[in-house]
């Protein structure tokens, strides 16, 4: 059976790119896929980083507010359009919430309210929280990044082609915010073909502070992965800098679709 898995980057509300995450939610209208996978790091949450322990940043902003705004402005606008399997990986920044309690407040690090699943309200909206490694389809492993023991590169797909050689089995991961898919083939006579994709992100880079101004050597992008039986072909769609992009013979422009 064919299938189509639209996998949408780390986000990092509310320091993305609005306009490139509405581009994405009309892309997953106009195709009509058949599971929408949130990648990890939906939400940023840098008031109970860790990095931001004992400075200004640790008071200001609202973890329920940040949760709030992402699920008005993404989970509702998916679930307007598209009503099928719709999953979010938890990444690093998302757990933040939960960590801090753990962390700061023991006595209540047993509570499930600052849980990623329920600040961003999933059953409301039939949204699965899904596993840390999620074998999407057959010999392909969908996963935010920071989990697995995954050595970190600095060219886009490189981290995650090294974790698909490592496990044996095509990696889709968020994590790096960088963005390509690499293919490494062995075998004589019956050759085996596994795939490390990343899939980039919609973050503002004038909003990582922790950039201190040099490139960060990220891509706006998001994945496209397709099956056919046992075969799997991954896309990676790059976004301009006007958030436009071409997939399937058409240009995509905020707001609509035009024939390339």
């Amino acid at each position: 059976m064919d299938r189509t898995v639209v996998v949408v980057p780390d986000i990092q509300a509310p320091k993305h790119d609005q306009q490139a995450l509405d581009a994405i939610v009309a892309f997953i209208a106009d195709v009509e896929p058949d599971e929408v996978i949130q990648i990890g790091d939906a939400c940023d949450f840098e008031a109970p980083s860790r990095w931001s322990a004992g400075s200004r940043a640790e008071y200001e902003g609202s973890v329920e507010q940040e949760a709030d705004d992402l699920r008005r402005n993404f989970i509702v606008p998916v679930r307007d359009v598209f009503d099928g399997p719709f999953g979010f990986h938890e990444g690093n920044h998302d757990l933040r919430p939960r960590k801090y309690l753990e962390s700061r407040a023991p006595g209540l690090g047993a509570s499930d309210h600052f849980r990623m699943e329920n600040l961003l309200r999933f059953a409301e909206h039939e949204v699965r929280r899904l596993p840390d490694f999620y074998e999407v389809g057959p010999d392909v492993i969908t996963t935010h990044g920071h989990l697995g023991r995954i050595g970190l590169r600095q060219d886009a797909g490189a981290t995650a082609l090294g974790a698909a050689k490592r496990w044996g089995k095509s990696v889709v991961m968020g994590h790096t915010h960088r963005a390509a898919a690499i293919p490494w083939t062995t075998g004589i006579g019956s050759p085996r073909t596994v795939w490390g994709v990343e899939v980039g992100n919609v973050m503002r880079e004038d909003c990582a502070d922790y950039l201190k101004g040099a490139p960060g050597n990220w891509q706006k992008a998001f994945g496209v992965l397709h099956f056919s039986g046992d075969h799997f072909k991954p896309e990676v769609v790059y976004l301009d800098e006007q958030n436009q992009f071409t997939y399937g013979g058409y240009q995509y422009l905020p707001g609509g679709a035009d024939a390339a």
